[in-house]
């Protein structure tokens, strides 16, 4: 029999993310702010990622253990939830779970050695068994949850027996779609470059492979190359020493440079992507576009491939920016470099076509899960 409650009542949900930094920790603090339930949020810093999610569930399971008891739990794709399950007390047993997938480990574009490879298909595997120990998922996009939905029967499909290929399918049938949102108070419309001044080019992507920032400053070179007159403000976070190519190349584009680093102030950061005409993604890898978005907020044209997850989420005038192929994007940026007014008379526009990925959307959607999971139970 259902568990029942008064329905004036908020909900405590204890969410759990091993990995509380960046995009995942402005996730759940929007959600958080905007919430009617009570969001308590139990994570650890964002550094470490493989051992966040290969060592964090007793950890956290013991902390957990010290608060009080949920009505339900949200985790992140970080956290191997079965594992989690079994180091908390008896009692959290029948506490229903939603697992948030803002990634996975399987697919996601790799240039690893045969043993990494195969530790990361211990770690898609262990998304796939979060996603079965969950009473129902969220995925960031609809892109998302389709190539984790192939990907994951792939790697069940070539598993010894016995597979779990029914639970992998009955898990499936439990998610859903819920975009992380955009925070549009946080990233209001700006007027961008003053009159006049030469058009200004973003990048707000990491500076890692996935990104493929290399293929984006070989298109700002060859625009270069061919006269176009133009700026550049590069925000993207570097993790890790950067590839040798993209340092070189950065080299050669040092002196279109007009802001080179990144904005930890989310205040300045919104600042810095309202200064410009538009932001360019190269990615190889995007389950969603959260920096494109934010940039569109402030009234960005976008440039991206017509792949991933952009179709999707970049609509209504954003559409326009969708790119075939390298050749594209240079011919795009050649013609607003030449006007750059073109982009200028777009940017309400631009803001406009953000609406469907309002934060506060958002957290109704995430509300009304756990609404349906404490229901149920």
């Amino acid at each position: 029999m259902a568990r029942l409650r008064a329905l004036d009542r908020p909900l405590h949900v204890l969410a759990v993310e091993p990995w509380l930094g960046g995009s995942h920790q402005r996730f759940l603090e929007g959600w958080q702010a905007r919430s009617r339930h009570k969001i308590e949020l139990l994570g650890l810093p964002a550094r470490h990622w493989r051992w966040r999610m290969e060592g964090a569930a007793l950890t956290l399971a013991e902390r957990a253990a010290q608060t009080a008891l949920p009505d339900v739990l949200v985790v992140s794709d970080y956290l191997d939830l079965a594992r989690f399950r079994g180091f908390l007390p008896a009692a959290w047993r029948d506490v229903p779970a939603l697992a948030y997938f803002h990634e996975n480990q399987l697919a996601y574009p790799q240039r690893l050695d045969a043993v990494e490879r195969h530790q990361d298909r211990a770690l898609g595997f262990q998304n796939v068994l979060t996603l079965i120990a969950a009473e129902a998922s969220a995925f960031n996009s609809r892109y998302h949850l389709e190539t984790f939905a192939a990907a994951a029967t792939e790697l069940v499909r070539i598993l010894p027996k016995p597979r779990p290929a029914g639970a992998l399918e009955a898990a499936l049938t439990r998610a859903s779609v819920i975009y992380p949102g955009v925070d549009l108070e946080a990233y209001p419309l700006m007027a961008g470059p003053a009159e006049g001044a030469p058009l200004r080019i973003g990048w707000c992507h990491r500076w890692e492979y996935d990104k493929d920032p290399a293929r984006f400053l070989h298109a700002i070179l060859e625009v270069r190359a061919r006269g176009a007159n133009f700026e550049l403000v590069l925000l993207g976070e570097a993790y890790e020493m950067m590839d040798e190519d993209v340092l070189r190349l950065l080299s050669r584009a040092s002196s279109l440079v007009a802001h080179r680093g990144y904005a930890e102030d989310r205040a300045a950061h919104a600042q810095l992507l309202g200064s410009c005409d538009l932001v360019v993604s190269t990615a190889r890898h995007e389950f969603y576009g959260m920096a494109m978005l934010e940039a569109a907020a402030t009234g960005c044209r976008v440039l991206a491939p017509t792949e991933l997850a952009y179709p999707e989420t970049l609509t209504g005038a954003l559409a326009e920016g969708l790119l075939e192929d390298h050749a594209q994007l240079v011919e795009r940026l050649l013609q607003l470099a030449t006007d750059p007014s073109r982009s200028r008379e777009l940017r309400r526009s631009c803001r406009e076509s953000v609406a469907a990925h309002d934060l506060a959307l958002t957290a109704t959607a995430m509300d009304e899960r756990c609404d349906s999971l404490d229901a149920a139970r």
